[in-house]
């Protein structure tokens, strides 16, 4: 039911945030100034500042979390796999990840999640290893992190590569390491409603300097050059490589294997060096309001799933997600239109890849393959749990939510 604009609540509590402080504007303003709205040395900045938050050595900003999947996907074509080969995805995620395998030239092997979790199942992706898989995508769903101790042991024994996406968890941390950092490299987002935003965006972390030459060289078409530091880029300066394949081959024009356009502009890079100067402060904040969600809806858990760390986890909540028991005396549907009509905006929990979105019907899964990315996807959704969400706006939420509850639990 749509409701009339007349009739929507003057208040809003949005899944997603955008706050630019000073200091993101004046580099916004000083990269227009300059004329330079490519990539330049912004760029380099907010590499070197987002690895270095992580320890690691080396970032390879791309335009979006999806392009940094496939960047980092597409390497393993370099290092022995074949067009075609498999990459274990997990069954309920977003699309990008999927989607981003298929851009590399590879195919998502679906995986189940644990109901509980919303990760990876590590049983499950012990039996959906077959000759042709090649690597895993860990992705940390929402926020949380996936089991890695688990899925570490698999790859280590199946000889795979491991691919953390931690696009939904900036700041979280894995029995005290930071996701990110647990396998070979790594790839987050910075789109609007994610944790650390420049609107759109992405990047790939690593330790390992002939994998990040590799993301550099598949993020701009496969070409030659492939330098940590393009001194065209970021000085407009001559290049000394330019033609060390010989007079007649420009590096710039010579290109090496497939690739992507797939590079960061300036001006969000501009906004992400201040983001990451403020990490620490909104994943705190984030953290802070998951809690208070905790705290207030554990009155309901009894029909209600939801979002609690466990022991060995440090979430950074995306967002906050919430499954509707089968016992449940409501369905979803019934909850989340209350929410929306009172203006508290929600998500469903992106629903399961290869059996609850058409576009993967092509890969012949069938209800019931996954049963708890089905469960999950048929009876989740996800709201707010952002640093702009006020005290005020969380009781007003809880408020909503009692509501609802009043005389149904």
């Amino acid at each position: 039911m749509v409701m009339d604009p007349k009739e929507r609540p003057a208040r809003r509590i949005t899944v997603g945030t955008v706050k630019i402080g000073a200091s993101g504007k004046k580099r916004v303003l000083d990269a227009l100034d300059r004329g330079r709205i490519s990539g330049g040395k912004f760029v380099q900045e907010f590499e070197e500042a987002f690895a270095a938050y992580h320890g690691l050595k080396f970032g390879i900003a791309v335009s979006s979390g999806t392009d940094a999947d496939a960047v980092a996907a597409a390497t393993l074509l370099d290092r022995g796999a074949d067009r075609g080969d498999e990459v274990i995805v997990p069954a309920l995620t977003f699309v990008s990840v999927a989607n981003a395998c298929l851009h590399a030239g590879l195919v998502p092997r679906f995986a189940d999640i644990g109901r509980d979790s919303y990760n990876l199942d590590p049983a499950a992706v012990e039996k959906a290893i077959t000759p042709r898989t090649r690597a895993i995508m860990a992705v940390h769903n929402f926020g949380r992190p996936a089991p890695m101790d688990e899925i570490l042991d698999v790859a280590r024994r199946r000889n795979l590569t491991v691919i953390e996406d931690a696009a939904e968890a900036h700041g979280a941390r894995y029995k005290g390491r930071l996701v990110g950092t647990l396998g070979v490299m790594a790839t987050f987002s910075f789109y609007v409603a994610h944790i650390l935003t420049t609107g759109e965006g992405g990047m790939v972390i690593t330790d390992d300097p002939e994998l990040a030459r590799l993301c550099r060289s598949v993020r701009a078409h496969g070409r030659a050059c492939d330098c940590k530091v393009c001194v065209l880029n970021v000085d407009s300066a001559y290049c000394p490589l330019r033609y060390k394949y010989g007079e007649d081959t420009d590096i710039r024009f010579y290109f090496e294997r497939i690739g992507f356009s797939s590079k960061m502009n300036e001006l969000e890079a501009a906004l992400g060096i201040e983001q990451v100067e403020e990490m620490d402060t909104i994943v705190r904040a984030r953290r802070e309001r998951l809690s208070w969600y905790n705290e207030h809806l554990a009155r309901y858990e009894e029909v209600l799933q939801l979002f609690r760390p466990a022991p060995h986890e440090e979430i950074s909540p995306l967002c906050y997600p919430i499954v509707v028991r089968a016992e449940a005396p409501f369905q979803r549907f019934e909850l989340t239109r209350h929410l929306e009509q009172n203006g508290v905006e929600t998500r469903p929990a992106f629903g399961c890849i290869p059996t609850q979105q058409p576009a993967y019907g092509w890969m012949g899964h069938k209800p019931g393959d996954f049963p708890n990315g089905e469960y999950v996807g048929a009876r989740g959704f996800y709201i707010g749990c952002h640093q702009n969400i006020s005290p005020d706006d969380l009781a007003y939420v809880f408020e909503v939510f009692d509501a609802f509850m009043k005389d149904r639990v």
